[in-house]
């Protein structure tokens, strides 16, 4: 079975604001909806934060990107941001396993 990647890509301005960045991210992520799991990613020896989100099927994935809790995000960290967030949406192949 497939699901959808909702993947949020940003340059913070300074090292604070990486750490400040992954502290909101996670805060964001705790309480979404029909999430199957996130995994939030900050570049080695850089200031590149990626959030990356998991979700059931493609209306769940986009539901989130157009949701007001989504658009505050963005809105409470922008200013942390070189530039603008980018934004990707992947059909996620990977094969879900029971370990």
């Amino acid at each position: 079975m497939n699901y959808y990647t909702h993947m949020l890509i940003g340059e913070a301005i300074t090292d604070d604001n990486v750490n400040e960045l992954v502290n909101k991210m996670q805060d964001h992520a705790r309480d979404l909806p029909s999430l199957i799991r996130h995994s939030i990613l900050a570049e080695e020896g850089g200031r590149m934060v990626v959030h990356v989100t998991d979700w059931p099927c493609r209306q769940d994935c986009l539901q989130y990107h157009a949701s007001r809790e989504y658009r505050q995000f963005i809105a409470a960290s922008q200013y942390m941001l070189v530039g603008s967030y980018v934004v990707k949406f992947f059909q996620n192949k990977t094969e879900r396993r029971t370990l």
